[in-house]
C-alpha cells in the first residue's frame, strides 16, 4: 500500500477517534430530538430492569416487533449498564461510526480501489454528522448505514449464491425494519433498479432477484397488515399527507448539508465538492456507461427522484421526502470513485493527494464547527437542568418552549425530556404512541393535556385550554425570553436563571 494511502487511512481513523472522544466528553450530546429519546429509553430501562420503581405509574412498555424497537432496546440496555450519560455516549458513538463502517464495507464489496475507499472514509466522517444527526434523527442515521450494508450483502449474493449468506441477508433486512421503516421502503426501489439494470446487462438471474425481494415483501405485509393494528383508539388520527410546493422542494434539496450557520455550511459543502471534483476530474461519457459506474449512478438518481415524489410529512413522521437524500449523495460518491483509474502521472501524482488533503481538512473543520456549537448548547442545557432540579420528584409540569432555532436546527426543542430523566416528572412531550409518534410499544398510562410543543412561537399563536393546564399541571417550566402575559394563569416564580424560569401555578 503506497505511503499516501496509508497516511489517508491513518488520518481517517484518527479523525474518527477525535469525533468519538468529543461526543463522549460532551455526552449527552445536545442534538435536537435526543432528550426525548433518552427519556423514553430511561423509562424503559426502569420498567424492564427495576420493576418500574420510578415510572410504573407514568409509562408502560409492551414488546411489539415494529420500527424503532431495535435502537430503543440498544439504548435502553446501554442506559441500564452505564446510566443516562454513559448510555447516551455509547449510542451516539454507535450512530456516528455506523455510516463510515457501512460505506467502506460497501465500497470494498463493489471493488472500489483502496485509495478510493480511503477518500470515502474521510468524506463519510463529514456525511455521518449531517443535518439528520444534529436534529437527533439517530435511528434513521443508523438505518441509512444498515441499508447500505444490506445492499452490500445483496451484491455478494448476486455474485455467488449461498444459503448461509442469504440467511445473513434475511437477518439484515429484519434488523433494518426493526431499526426504522425507511430501509424497508427504500429497499424496494434500490433492489428494483439494480435488478432491472443487471437483467438488462445479463449479470443476474430472475430467481436471485425474486429471492432478494422475498423477505422485504414479507415484512411489508407484516407492517401494513399486522403492525398497523397496534394503534389504539386514543392515538392521534393519521393526518393527510403534506406535500409542500415545488419551490420548497428545490429549496430543501441540499438540506442534509446545513446545520447552524449557513455561511459555514456553504464553506464545508464547497470543501466537500472540491475534494470529490479534484479526485474525479471531468469524466468521459464512455466511462459513465460502464456497469460499475452506471449502477450507483442509477441508484443516486432513483433516490433523488424519490425526494421529489415523497410527501414532506404526515402525523407520525416529518421530513419524509428528505430521507432519500443521504443515499443519493452516497451512491453519487460511489459512482465517482468507481470511474476507471487514469494515468498515474496525471491522477495519482497530482489529484489524489490534493483530494485526500481536502477531505481531511473538511473533517477537521467540521468537528471544530460542531464542537463550537455543541459546547455552547450543552451549557444552555445545563442551566435548564439546574432550574428543573427545583422540581419535586414526580412533579406535574408543562414545558413551554420559547427559544426558537439556530439555522436549520431547533437545538433545544426537546430539552424537556430531561424533566423526566432527572425528576421523573409527568410532562406530555416524551415520544410515545399517544402523542403522535410511531413507537406503539411505549405509552403513557394517562397522557395529560398536551398542547402543541411549539405553540408559543406559532403564527398565529393558538389559544390553549388554560383550564386543562391548571387541571393537569402544578408547574410551568418556561424557556427565556418569554412574555408573562401570554401565560393566562396566576403563577409565582420558584427559581429562574438566564435560560428558563420555573413557575408554580397558583390554584
Amino acid at each position: 500500500m503506497p505511503t499516501l494511502v496509508r497516511a489517508a487511512w491513518a488520518a481517517g481513523l484518527a479523525l474518527s477517534s477525535v469525533y468519538c472522544v468529543t461526543f463522549v466528553l460532551l455526552s449527552p450530546l445536545p442534538v435536537q430530538d435526543l432528550p426525548d429519546h433518552l427519556a423514553r429509553a430511561h423509562a424503559m430501562s426502569d420498567l424492564l430492569f427495576h420493576g418500574g420503581e420510578r415510572f410504573s405509574g407514568i409509562y408502560h412498555f409492551q414488546l411489539l416487533w415494529i420500527p424503532y424497537l431495535l435502537g430503543d432496546l440498544i439504548l435502553t440496555a446501554a442506559i441500564g449498564l452505564l446510566g443516562v450519560t454513559g448510555g447516551a455516549a455509547v449510542w451516539i458513538v454507535l450512530v456516528f461510526l455506523s455510516f463510515p463502517c457501512a460505506a467502506v464495507f460497501y465500497a470494498r464489496v463493489r471493488g472500489i480501489r483502496v485509495n478510493g475507499r480511503a477518500l470515502l472514509l474521510l468524506l463519510s466522517i463529514y456525511l455521518a454528522t449531517d443535518w439528520f444527526f444534529v436534529i437527533g434523527f439517530l435511528s434513521f442515521r443508523v438505518a441509512v448505514a444498515m441499508l447500505i450494508a444490506t445492499l452490500a450483502v445483496a451484491e455478494l449474493l448476486r455474485r455467488q449464491w449461498s444459503y448461509p449468506l442469504f440467511g445473513l441477508y434475511v437477518v439484515a433486512v429484519v434488523l433494518d425494519y426493526l431499526t426504522h421503516l425507511s430501509p424497508l421502503i427504500f429497499l424496494v426501489p434500490a433492489l428494483g433498479v439494480s435488478a432491472l439494470l443487471r437483467l438488462w446487462l445479463r449479470t443476474t438471474r430472475v430467481r436471485v432477484e425474486v429471492a432478494l425481494f422475498s423477505p422485504v415483501l414479507v415484512l411489508l405485509l407484516w407492517h401494513f397488515l399486522v403492525a398497523s393494528g397496534y394503534r389504539q383508539p386514543g392515538d392521534q388520527i393519521e393526518s393527510p399527507y403534506v406535500w409542500g410546493t415545488w419551490a420548497s422542494k428545490f429549496g430543501r434539496i441540499g438540506s442534509e448539508f446545513f446545520h447552524f450557520t449557513p455561511r459555514t455550511d456553504v464553506m464545508l459543502v464547497l470543501l466537500f465538492a472540491a475534494s470529490l471534483l479534484t479526485w474525479v476530474g471531468i469524466p468521459r461519457l464512455r466511462e459513465l456507461r460502464q456497469p460499475r459506474v452506471l449502477e450507483p449512478l442509477a441508484l443516486s438518481a432513483t433516490f433523488l427522484v424519490m425526494f421529489f415524489v415523497l410527501p414532506l410529512g404526515y402525523s407520525e413522521a416529518f421530513y419524509v421526502d428528505t430521507r432519500p437524500l443521504p443515499l443519493a449523495s452516497f451512491f453519487f460518491i460511489c459512482a465517482c470513485l468507481s470511474l476507471p483509474h487514469r494515468d498515474a502521472a496525471t491522477t495519482s501524482a497530482r489529484r489524489e493527494p490534493a483530494a485526500l488533503l481536502l477531505a481531511a481538512v473538511l473533517g477537521v473543520c467540521n468537528i471544530a464547527y460542531l464542537t463550537h456549537h455543541f459546547i455552547a448548547e450543552r451549557e444552555w442545557v445545563s442551566r435548564y437542568r439546574s432550574v428543573a432540579a427545583a422540581l419535586p420528584f414526580h412533579a406535574r409540569v408543562l414545558p413551554v418552549y420559547t427559544y426558537g432555532g439556530e439555522g436549520a436546527v431547533v437545538p433545544f426543542l426537546h430539552t424537556s425530556g430531561f424533566l423526566s430523566i432527572d425528576r421523573a416528572a409527568i410532562e406530555p412531550y416524551v415520544f410515545a404512541a399517544e402523542n403522535g409518534n410511531p413507537m406503539k410499544y411505549f405509552r403513557y398510562t394517562r397522557l395529560p393535556y398536551d398542547p402543541p410543543e411549539v405553540w408559543y412561537g406559532a403564527i398565529p399563536r393558538p389559544r390553549l385550554n388554560w383550564q386543562a393546564v391548571a387541571r393537569d399541571y402544578d408547574f410551568l417550566l418556561v424557556t427565556k425570553p418569554y412574555e408573562p402575559g401570554v401565560l393566562e394563569l396566576p403563577t409565582r416564580i420558584v427559581t429562574d436563571n438566564s435560560t428558563a424560569a420555573l413557575l408554580a401555578i397558583v390554584k
